[in-house]
């Protein structure tokens, strides 16, 4: 017999026969089943039983049986057919399942993924939400996809736009009366609400940027009040602490439920929403329905900002 490593590809490229010829037990019908002459199907197994050195089949006029070694080469055949084809079972579901882990961060997941979650369903999609303010390994298997803030878009990744976010400063209904909100920032005592990492991640949401977008040459640094998190800053807002800047997705609802009123105007972000994947994940039709989804609900939203921020 040959060195076992050289034999290990000719094992391998015959498999599909051996298997046939181990479940249909005749030469004439392996061949059949695999398209091809029955000629060649005894020369290929004369090959190999040369190159193994041993018979594999005892022949007769009405059958074929397996020795020793053919129960063997078989067997082994049969087992990696069944291992393919399992292999194979599991690249269509990992293809057309609608099963995603999606990172968000906490903020976005909180304030919009989370109680968006029952939509998701009733549109066939299966959501394990990962909550992770920092960019999962999507290339590790870490997360099927993310929802991510920033300048976009990703390096290696695949990367679409979502939205581009709108920052809004808000505050409990009434909280601010009629006073005008340049003149509240103006006043000692003013108490500002923002998520701290907005002022170092370049993503432009910060007061300072919101003051510059309204040509507001002043700054308050001595009376911002940051939070380790957007919904956090929302949240003080809601129960009176100050004026929060809020932002797309963030405080829709809680606008539209009166928890929350608009206390300045509206301006555009810098930043956008983006959905980040793997280019290999992107061709999937679980990736294709998440964006379907992802894009209807955006397209609601866009017209909750229009009536909400009063935006054209």
């Amino acid at each position: 017999m040959n060195d076992p490593d050289s034999l290990l590809p000719r094992l391998l490229q015959s498999a599909p026969l051996l298997e046939a010829i181990a479940e249909e037990q005749n030469f004439t019908r392996a061949a059949q089943r695999l398209g091809v002459e029955q000629s060649a199907v005894s020369h290929r197994i004369k090959a190999l039983e040369a190159a193994l050195g041993v018979p594999l089949f005892d022949r007769t006029t009405r059958r074929i049986t397996p020795t020793e070694a053919g129960r063997i080469v078989c067997g082994a055949a049969q087992q990696s057919g069944g291992i393919w084809q399992a292999a194979l079972l599991r690249l269509q579901d990992l293809k057309t399942s609608r099963s995603l882990r999606l990172s968000v961060p906490s903020s976005v997941a909180m304030k919009w993924i989370v109680p968006a979650l029952q939509r998701a369903q009733d549109s066939g999609l299966d959501l394990l939400v990962d909550v992770d303010d920092r960019l999962a390994d999507l290339h590790a298997g870490e997360a099927k996809a993310a929802i991510r803030y920033g300048m976009g878009p990703y390096p290696g990744l695949h990367s679409e736009p979502l939205l581009q976010a709108v920052l809004l400063p808000v505050c409990r209904p009434g909280y601010l009366g009629p006073q005008a909100l340049q003149d509240y920032c103006q006043q000692p005592g003013a108490r500002l609400l923002v998520d701290r990492s907005g002022e170092s991640d370049g993503t432009g949401f910060s007061w300072q940027a919101y003051f510059t977008a309204c040509g507001w040459d002043f700054g308050f640094e001595r009376s911002i009040n940051p939070f380790a998190r957007a919904d956090l800053a929302i949240q003080a807002a809601i129960s009176g602490m100050g004026i929060a800047l809020g932002r797309s997705l963030l405080v829709e609802h809680d606008l539209e439920a009166g928890f929350l009123e608009a206390a300045g105007a509206p301006v555009k972000s810098r930043a956008r929403y983006w959905l980040v994947t793997t280019p290999a994940n992107a061709a999937t039709e679980g990736y294709q329905a998440l964006r379907g989804w992802l894009q209807a609900e955006i397209s609601e939203m866009r017209k909750q900002q229009a009536a909400l921020f009063k935006l054209p």
